[in-house]
Formats: structure tokens, sequence, C-alpha cells
């Protein structure tokens, strides 16, 4: 699914990193984990679901599908990539490199995010 909206993508890539650490996600954990409202958090995992990017129950766990591990696991990585580049290779500071992570990327393409990481490790190969 290529036209995810931000929102979308700050769910999945939540919902992976809350499993990565505790194992079992709820939608409190959500909330306070992207600073929003329980309501939001109910209403965008039904959006989820729909999708196939969930499995969930009404007062259950959040699991996320095949696809929705993948698609999360896609997201956190541009995340990262983006993040080592900004603060360790530009030099961002890390408040801001974080902030700016975020927002770029939910507009890189795939293509994109695969010749910066070539970039990063030719770099990284070169020191």
């Amino acid at each position: 699914m290529d036209n995810l909206t931000k929102s979308i993508e700050d769910y999945l890539e939540a919902i992976y990193l809350i499993a990565k650490e505790k194992k079992v996600v709820r939608v409190k954990q959500i909330a306070e984990f992207l600073n929003i409202s329980l309501p939001s958090v109910s209403e965008a995992v039904q959006k989820l679901r729909r999708a196939g990017f969930v499995k969930s129950e009404k007062y259950e766990y959040i699991n996320l599908t095949k696809e929705g591990r993948v698609l999360a696991k896609s997201i956190y990585a541009k995340h990262k990539l983006l993040l080592f580049f900004l603060s360790d290779m530009l030099k961002v500071d890390k408040k801001t490199a974080l902030k700016d992570a975020c927002a770029i990327e939910h507009c890189l393409s795939k293509e994109s995010a695969q010749k910066l990481k070539k970039f990063v490790a030719l770099k990284l190969n070169k020191k």
C-alpha cells in the first residue's frame, strides 16, 4: 500500500516499537507513545485492521500482521537511517535530527532510501 498517511505510518511504527519492548501492545500504550487520545488510537486501529495491517479485537492486544510488520519495519528502518545520516554524518543536533527524521521518513521514496543507504555505507567504509 503506497498511499499511507503520515499518521498511519506513525501508528505502525509505534506498534512495532512497543511490541519490540513490551511484547504485547494495548491502545493505552500507543496513546502514551504518540501522546494522543485513546479514541484517536481506537479509530486508527480500526483503520489498520480493515487495511490488514493489524489483528485485534475490542479490548484485546494489538498485533501486527505479517504485512503490517514488514511495512512497520520498513518505516522504522528509514527513520533510523535518516536519524543516523542527520545526526552522525551531518552533525545536526539530536533533537533537530529526530524531528527532521520523523518528518522526512514519510515522504522519502523507497528508491531514495536505498540510495541514501548505499551512500551512508560508502562513506562509512571510507573512514
